[in-house]
């Protein structure tokens, strides 16, 4: 009975399936909302401006998967130092940077398999790092606007300017990863890497194949998405040349976009709109205080994903700093307060298919350690 039990929470937990069921629980949500008038039927608003941002990033992301950029780049940073605690803190450091750079679901995709990979050839504590990479992508994609969705979607509901943003994000940034080196430090013994046998070399050590041609056709383009985030280049142009290129040479990637998450964003608009009306009206008011909307963008973030809670919130408070950095923290936690824990986690489950119970139990405590510490220092900062 456990066995079976296991197989369906294995299958729940694939990416695919993850966000499929975000999308249709979305979707009933939704039709609950219409069916009681909390949203008019035909007053339902989408902000397609951000749906054409996001899935370019996304689109992005899996076209620069399949060129072997990402693959090329997880080499680098993984073989510089000689400790075993060197390599891990490459590890994290490449999730970290290339959340930022690029997003928090690219940067999984390219680490998280690598350290599968690596973790074959090399005495590796697996389970810990890649819980440590999963909290890396989180809180180093906080940085940018374009690193994951809820800092895209706060940056252009508020209208933000570039200067006001960084202002904010830069320390959040610089503090957690403070933290979580600090904590890799006390966590991952010192030590000569140690390897186990020479079965997989071949697969490790090999050089990852990169069509570099392609790959600074798709930098170029991402250099105009971001300058379409910064509202310097339309996003129609920006959007139209990556869908063109990648549907004459790269078509693969729109096989592998994950259509659910970008349905489940689209549904989202309007049922987190309903959503926050009825909470204004419990509420008579707007959330007031910096330490309210603080506390509720971790709290909710922790049951309905970090970027549900943004997009409920923003109805309620003209207070983004708060916000900010309550649901880009609020993605520590549990493994629903973010959907990049979910992928994490599912990428984990294709490697190492026996510790879904381990992963979660230890991926809680640290977790919650985090957002104990951070959460305290941010404090003083949101106040």
């Amino acid at each position: 009975m456990s066995s079976v039990r296991s197989r369906h929470l294995f299958a729940l937990l694939k990416v695919r399936s993850a966000t499929q069921l975000a999308f249709y629980l979305s979707l009933f949500l939704l039709i609950i909302l219409l069916a009681v008038r909390l949203i008019p039927a035909n007053g339902m608003s989408i902000d397609w401006r951000f749906l054409l941002l996001l899935g370019s990033f996304m689109l992005i992301s899996e076209g620069l998967q399949s060129t072997g950029f990402m693959d090329w780049i997880a080499a680098r940073v993984a073989f510089i130092g000689h400790s075993a605690r060197g390599l891990y803190l490459m590890l994290l450091f490449g999730a970290f940077v290339l959340a930022m750079l690029i997003t928090n679901d690219a940067a999984l995709f390219a680490v998280i398999p690598f350290t599968i990979v690596l973790a074959r050839r090399m005495r590796l504590h697996l389970r810990r790092i890649v819980i440590y990479e999963i909290i890396a992508v989180n809180l180093g994609s906080a940085l940018t606007p374009w690193g994951n969705p809820q800092n895209l979607f706060i940056y252009h509901y508020y209208r933000l300017l570039p200067g006001d943003f960084f202002q904010q994000s830069y320390p959040f940034v610089l503090i957690g990863f403070a933290v979580l080196f600090l904590l890799s430090l006390l966590t991952f013994r010192s030590g000569k890497k140690k390897g186990l046998d020479s079965a997989n070399a071949t697969e490790v050590n090999s050089e990852p194949r990169v069509s570099w041609r392609k790959t600074a056709i798709l930098l170029i383009v991402f250099v105009l998405l971001v300058l379409s985030v910064l509202h310097i280049v339309p996003v129609s142009i920006s959007a139209g040349l990556l869908v063109l290129y990648m549907a004459i040479t790269l078509r693969d990637g729109f096989n592998r976009l994950d259509w659910w998450l970008l349905g489940t964003f689209l549904l989202l608009f309007p049922t987190m709109s309903g959503l926050g009306t009825a909470l204004a009206r419990m509420l008579g008011r707007d959330i007031c205080g910096h330490l309210s909307v603080y506390g509720a963008g971790i709290g909710i973030s922790q049951l309905i994903s970090n970027v549900p809670a943004a997009m409920l919130l923003a109805r309620v408070t003209a207070d983004w700093r708060s916000l900010f950095y309550g649901v880009n923290l609020g993605g520590l936690g549990t493994v629903a307060a973010s959907f990049a824990n979910l992928i994490g986690l599912s990428l984990y489950l294709q490697g190492v298919k026996d510790d879904w119970k381990g992963f979660l139990v230890e991926s809680l405590v640290w977790n919650a350690l985090l957002l104990v510490v951070l959460g305290g220092a941010f404090v003083l900062i949101v106040d």
